[in-house]
């Protein structure tokens, strides 16, 4: 993997994976890495251990950050102990009475759209949320 590709991944490696190898490239002189293990949040997430040594708020922290990456505000859930409700559409910000075009009954009805998709989405992610904290669950 070249240091281009390296840069345009979101992934970097983790403090306890080690700096990894680096090899000359005689051509340009400069180093590239040879060996190194990247670490993204879905990696990152530990399994989780039972017991007196626990590692439970590691878990919960570290579960929530790639569950947000995949599943937006469904995640919520993890920290909330609730499942998040988007704010309701506020009536008020849109000047209904002297709309002559309905332009801005076009984005209240933008709005209500929005928001239903992103509880339709919440709903059809519950369960692949699911599998993927039972998946680290040891």
């Amino acid at each position: 993997m070249t240091s281009e590709s390296n840069s345009s991944n979101k992934k970097s490696p983790g403090k306890e994976q080690g700096k990894g190898s680096f090899k000359t490239n005689k051509k340009h002189g400069n180093k590239s890495p040879t060996s190194v293990t990247l670490l993204n949040s879905d990696t990152a997430v530990p399994m989780l251990r039972l017991g007196v040594t626990n590692n439970f708020d590691t878990f919960k922290k570290k579960m929530s950050i790639a569950c947000m990456e995949r599943y937006k505000n469904l995640s919520r859930l993890i920290m909330d102990e609730a499942y998040y409700i988007p704010p309701a559409i506020d009536i008020t910000q849109y000047k209904l009475t002297n709309d002559p075009y309905d332009i801005e009954k076009g984005r209240l009805r933008e709005a209500h759209k929005r928001r239903d998709k992103e509880i339709d989405n919440m709903k059809t992610d519950r369960i692949s949320m699911f599998a993927y904290i039972i998946s680290k669950l040891s």
